[in-house]
């Protein structure tokens, strides 16, 4: 009887944390986005505070900002990060020594940088008055400083994206690496024979077998640029305001009673997630089912 329920007690203290903070910390928010606050003597429940929120100019457009730079982050730390994988598949393929172990302890590198000190390197760099605007003036590719385009701190969020982009690759490639392993050198000699050419080769063979890792590690991208806070916090602009910083703002600048509409924000922020993770599950299941006779 022991040796059958050992392994569920082993981990109910990891369970029960897991729920008291996570569960219970969404069912806290939820109750608080109602209307529910009792230290500001709140007790109505009502969905007031989500038609204020939804018919507000201000949070559409930190809606569309938050989708956006969320695309366009998990879009190009996924393109990144399957070329980064691919590149370590063809070094690994050239054999164990120095040079391949050096590109991929290079390409790793950004997972070691945390998330708020990538912003501030990007602030360092990118900025007009940064490295690298002094570094193209210097060399007289640009007249002066002023020249070099805002990358930060500008409305797009093209700041925010590379950040991430540089950020996240690393993982995706992570991910979608231990793939890549599995396939075995002949297939790529007996492509050869046929005929068949590198490009034909990627895009016949390894890209069907790596587009569920791929789809699977991006949406993973995806949901936390979604709901990411501190780098939109640092190399955002003051409007529009991603979701996260929007929901800060409202939850810190306020009194006690616009606390429900920053919950409220944080709860739909939580519903939009799990519907997206549900469509990128159905859709990484769906392709391996299709792979799976071939693989």
């Amino acid at each position: 009887m022991w040796q059958k329920i050992k392994p569920y007690v082993y981990v109910l203290p990891t369970v029960g944390v897991l729920l008291l903070l996570f569960v219970g910390g969404l069912i806290e928010g939820l109750l608080q986005s109602i209307g529910f606050l009792p230290a500001a003597g709140q007790y109505n429940l009502s969905l007031n505070f989500y038609q204020e929120l939804l018919s507000s100019q201000d949070f559409w457009d930190s809606l569309v900002l938050t989708f956006r730079i969320a695309f366009l982050s998990s879009f190009s730390a996924g393109i990144l990060g399957m070329f980064v994988s691919v590149c370590l598949f063809m070094l690994a393929k050239m054999g164990r020594g120095r040079i391949p172990r050096f590109w991929q302890r290079f390409f790793q590198l950004p997972m070691l940088v945390p998330h708020l000190v990538g912003a501030y390197l990007m602030v360092l760099l990118w900025m007009q008055s940064g490295w690298v605007s002094r570094i193209l003036a210097s060399f007289g590719w640009i007249d002066h400083i002023s020249d070099f385009p805002v990358l930060v701190n500008e409305p797009f969020g093209w700041g925010i994206i590379l950040t991430y982009a540089w950020k996240e690759a690393p993982f995706i490639s992570l991910m979608i690496y231990p793939v890549l392993l599995r396939i075995h050198a002949s297939w790529f000699e007996t492509s050869r024979v046929f005929g068949a050419s590198q490009w034909a080769f990627f895009r016949e063979i390894l890209l069907p077998l790596l587009m569920p890792a791929w789809i699977s590690s991006t949406f993973i991208v995806f949901a936390f640029t979604f709901s990411a806070f501190e780098v939109p916090y640092l190399l955002g602009v003051t409007y529009p305001r991603m979701l996260p910083v929007l929901s800060y703002n409202l939850y810190t600048g306020g009194g006690l009673e616009a606390r429900p509409e920053a919950l409220a924000v944080n709860v739909i922020l939580a519903v939009m997630t799990s519907l997206l993770g549900v469509i990128a599950y159905r859709l990484s299941r769906r392709w391996h089912m299709s792979e799976e006779g071939g693989w």
